[in-house]
């Protein structure tokens, strides 16, 4: 007997046709708790819909989205939706495709963010008169924030392009999750206490769920960065996205890229203003010398009674105050010389790259860089990054020091 073999694509649209043909799911109810929501730039809205058991993807196109404004949806609040299930081939993905929405209420995570935003403001935790102000130049950035992913890389990213100098700390913490509050609340006294005195510090985190995003609600966190004696910018999610750690913390950036965009002066705008105050001081210097100049010959001119060694004596001052504004202005533009030329070398010498064309090869496994045996076992399937390429290989052993 022939034994008929599907394709995924034959698969796909069988079950398409199973469930979008099926009139139980035509024209359902659903009742839930929004959360993942964003309102797309095509005018299409992207949601999920979830209670304690399980989560729903849905969606609203841009046919439908305008009814919706007047309703203000947001995260945590609880609907009843309209609508049908849908299934989409290309990533064999089940979704729920809205129609029509009733608000039923606010969830119950919607209710203790709002409750705990009144103890704060009672508190006089976001109150601008104790928000600290963040320096413009700065040496020393500790960021707090998970070790791997997307707010790191782009942090450490923005920082380095715009003023490569600066030195920059990182305490990885647990950034989701039952125990991340403690973390979070823990790495912020541990950079209060760092043998490096820091300029700033960073805390937050990549985009997520409001779920995801909670533990930056919690009191502990809060309490913290209240009790910081570092200047502190939150940078917590997408742009929509507004955590209470937003309200205490003194400058709240939208994203975490934008976090240092806001801590880091643009070495070229300095370049810029320095060349501006150095023209401007240079022409007040002429502009004065010129004038004194005048002065003295007017006087000469019209046989004031001035002594020949007065008159010497005054050029002589103007000479050496000229002297000396002109070594100090080029005094500064050598060290800014020498500030870019160290610049480009320590460029260089932050390429992750480098130790490569030596030989040394970068190990990665689960997107992770593996920098010690416990992380591995047999049969796991590694990554090898050299210079010029990568290389696919399968752990056969793993042998321990000593062992």
């Amino acid at each position: 007997m022939d034994k008929h073999i599907f394709s995924i694509g034959e698969i796909s649209k069988n079950l398409k046709e199973v469930i979008e043909a099926n009139t139980y799911f035509k024209n359902i109810y659903v009742k839930g708790e929004i959360s993942n929501l964003v309102f797309n730039k095509s005018g299409h809205i992207y949601l999920s819909l979830k209670d304690e058991q399980s989560s729903l993807t849905a969606m609203i196109w841009k046919s439908n989205a305008n009814k919706f404004v007047s309703l203000n949806l947001n995260e945590g609040m609880e609907i009843i939706a309209y609508g049908r299930i849908t299934f989409y081939i290309p990533n064999a993905k089940v979704s729920f495709e809205i129609t029509d929405i009733s608000v039923e209420g606010v969830g119950d995570l919607q209710l203790l963010f709002d409750k705990r935003l009144q103890e704060i403001k009672a508190l006089g935790w976001t109150d601008l008169s104790r928000k600290k102000p963040i320096p413009r130049f700065v040496q020393n950035i500790g960021i707090i924030t998970a070790d791997t992913g997307a707010a790191i890389k782009d942090l450490i990213t923005t920082i380095k392009r715009r003023m490569p100098l600066i030195n920059i700390y990182l305490f990885p913490s647990m950034v989701q999750g039952e125990f991340a509050k403690i973390d979070i609340a823990k790495k912020i006294k541990q950079a209060n206490m760092f043998k490096v005195k820091l300029d700033i510090l960073i805390v937050g985190r990549g985009g997520g769920s409001y779920e995801d995003l909670w533990c930056f609600n919690e009191m502990e966190v809060l309490k913290s960065v209240i009790d910081s004696t570092i200047p502190i910018i939150s940078a917590v999610g997408h742009e929509p996205d507004i955590t209470l750690i937003d309200y205490v913390s003194d400058l709240r950036a939208p994203t975490p890229t934008s976090a240092g965009e806001l801590a880091t002066p643009n070495q070229k705008e300095l370049l810029k203003e320095l060349s501006y105050i150095y023209h401007n001081q240079k022409q007040l210097i002429i502009s004065h010398l010129n004038n004194d100049k005048n002065t003295l010959n007017i006087l000469i001119k019209n046989n004031y009674s001035i002594i020949k060694n007065e008159i010497n004596k005054e050029q002589k001052e103007l000479n050496y105050f000229y002297q000396n504004t002109k070594n100090l202005i080029k005094n500064i533009l050598d060290k800014n010389k020498i500030l870019l030329e160290n610049i480009k070398t320590k460029t260089q010498l932050l390429n992750p790259k480098k130790p490569l064309e030596k030989g040394y090869g970068l190990l990665i496994y689960d997107n992770q860089t593996i920098n010690t045996v416990n992380k591995l076992k047999e049969n796991d399937i590694i990554k090898i990054i050299l210079n010029d390429g990568e290389i696919s290989t399968q752990v056969k052993e793993v042998i321990k020091n000593g062992k």
